[in-house]
């Protein structure tokens, strides 16, 4: 089963997650049944041995709490953040990013181009399983990793849809990144069903396309591209 090493780390991410938020938890229940008296005594507070022993084990204990919430809060963020198939940033991940990148060109008068890609229909004479389907679409996903930046962010939309945000990017440079992604993608690759054909469809979409003026704007525009390149295509670009 192909998919499983990416099931036993999400396993392993979220046994980690578990005992770490147990360690936290089990913190706040000893302060709870642990509470600190203080005396007042000529408009002073003292602290009673036993109690000072109470305060030194708390603190000893919430350092090390302090550290299983910051793990916890790590991996809970990769989780939210990643996709496991694809190696991108997840769907909702990728549209924080835009939305951000879309603030920041707006206020200090910056630009992004994002491409758009969608794989076209696989040509089989069988249906392709899950494991397959995984396979082709992590494949197609590695070839967009390989050729973006550093500075470039990629992520899955849906199923079949990526997205590669390009910051300081003109729609010129994006048209010959998209295309350099499709004519690699473009090939044959092995399956439990024998050979099978895939290709890629994308659009470019522009941060100072007068449309593009928040994100439903970009998200539209993007819909529009797409739709643009199933009805051309398959296997082509649009700008």
């Amino acid at each position: 089963m192909s998919q499983a090493p990416g099931i036993l780390h999400d396993i392993r991410t979220i046994r980690d997650i578990e005992s770490s938020l147990e360690e936290a938890e089990s913190f706040i229940k000893r302060v709870k049944t642990n509470k600190v008296r203080l005396t007042l005594n000529d408009g002073a507070y003292t602290v009673s041995r036993e109690e000072m022993s109470k305060i030194a084990d708390l603190i000893t204990t919430l350092e090390r709490s302090g550290k299983a919430l910051e793990t916890a809060v790590k991996y809970l963020r990769d989780l939210m953040a990643y996709d496991e198939v694809t190696q991108m940033f997840s769907r909702r991940y990728i549209f924080h990013l835009v939305e951000k990148e879309l603030y920041r060109a707006k206020r200090y008068d910056t630009h992004f181009a994002v491409i758009a890609f969608e794989l076209d229909t696989f040509k089989t004479d069988q249906p392709i399983g899950y494991a397959d389907h995984n396979l082709l679409v992590g494949e197609a996903a590695r070839v967009v990793r390989k050729y973006i930046r550093d500075s470039d962010s990629p992520g899955r939309t849906s199923d079949h849809t990526f997205m590669v945000l390009l910051p300081e990017t003109e729609a010129k440079g994006a048209l010959q990144l998209a295309e350099r992604i499709r004519k690699e993608v473009d090939k044959s690759y092995e399956t439990s069903v024998g050979q099978v054909h895939m290709t890629m469809s994308g659009g470019i979409i522009e941060s100072r396309d007068p449309a593009v003026e928040d994100m439903a704007g970009l998200l539209y525009v993007m819909d529009q591209k797409l739709s643009e390149a199933r009805a051309k295509g398959p296997n082509c670009i649009v700008k």
